[in-house]
């Protein structure tokens, strides 16, 4: 399978597939939308994923997976920053591509006590099931739309 140049890791991204994926979409067509450099060069600015996201009744649960000790690149980390300062959003790191190894979380205010960690932990399925319950009965109680 040809994999598009935006895609960094190619064999980790084929072979870690997710359950539902219906293929990969070439995102080359939009280089040079974005602006450009302050040199006059077109900007590196390209489409990236968020690996999964759950919304509930405002509230909003963002997934980034990656391999043990793959770093997010700036430009998604930059983005998932930019969402958490919103307000709204809980966003859950997660290392290992099969199953949780590694965790690190940023909690929304009220959700809790808006724990905020800047390195992962261990972590295993367990108990990032229960983490994920917890956020949906947080997010369900609340009704801030």
């Amino acid at each position: 399978m040809n994999t598009p140049k935006s895609i960094k890791y190619p064999d980790t991204f084929i072979r870690t597939a997710p359950e539902a994926f219906d293929g990969l979409f070439d995102w080359s067509w939009t280089q040079g939308c974005f602006g450009t450099k302050r040199d006059g060069t077109p900007s590196r600015i390209t489409p990236m994923d968020i690996d999964a996201i759950i919304e509930r009744k405002g509230h909003f649960l963002v997934f980034e997976t990656k391999g043990i000790g793959v770093p997010v690149p700036d430009g998604q980390m930059y983005m998932l920053q930019a969402m958490y300062r919103r307000g709204r959003a809980t966003i859950l790191f997660i290392q290992g591509k099969i199953n949780p190894e590694k965790a690190m979380v940023w909690c929304e205010e009220g959700f809790k006590s808006g724990k905020v960690m800047n390195c992962f932990a261990d972590t295993d399925r367990l108990r990032m099931h229960e983490f994920v319950k917890s956020w949906y009965q947080h997010a369900n109680k609340v009704t801030r739309i």
